[in-house]
């Protein structure tokens, strides 16, 4: 286990978030999480989030998101399709979408919390190997941070 904590340019901290994201990125293809149908790790992982925060509209997502619209209007236009979601319209506003979890989403929903527990699980106990459990926690309490930093500052200069 690593007690010393490597320094990084800035430079080379920007390479590694790149790196990390590409790597996260390369893995969204379809994968049956144990329903008998195919779907990506995006789709299952904005399903969790409507199922956390349900009655989020196409601006909130695309903002929370850092997508945009138009994306985040088709991923859930497929994943209604599929059944996973569907919309209601607000009484007082007949325009405003608000996007809510399904059976079948819910029930994708369980799968996907198992399949990322087991696979996610098992890159943890790998990174256990290099890393102390404090320093495991640490980054993904920066990684959570940079992510809401990054969202002000991307926001903030629209």
């Amino acid at each position: 286990m690593s007690s010393k904590i490597e320094k990084h340019t800035i430079s080379e901290k920007a390479d590694i978030m790149h790196r990390a994201s590409s790597l996260y990125m390369a893995s969204n293809i379809p994968i049956d999480y144990g329903t008998g149908e195919m779907y990506t790790p995006v789709e299952g992982h904005m399903l969790k989030y409507i199922k956390d925060h349900p009655g989020k509209n196409i601006t909130q997502l695309s903002v929370e998101w850092d997508k945009s619209k138009a994306a985040i209007s088709q991923m859930l236009k497929k994943m209604e399709q599929k059944k996973l979601i569907y919309k209601e319209n607000p009484a007082d506003n007949f325009r405003k979408q608000c996007f809510f979890v399904a059976e079948k989403g819910q029930e994708l929903c369980r799968y996907h919390e198992k399949y990322d527990t087991k696979v996610f699980g098992e890159t943890l106990r790998m990174l256990e190997e290099l890393c102390t459990d404090d320093e495991i926690d640490v980054c993904f309490s920066v990684l959570g941070k940079y992510i809401k930093v990054r969202q002000k500052k991307h926001y903030s200069k629209k």
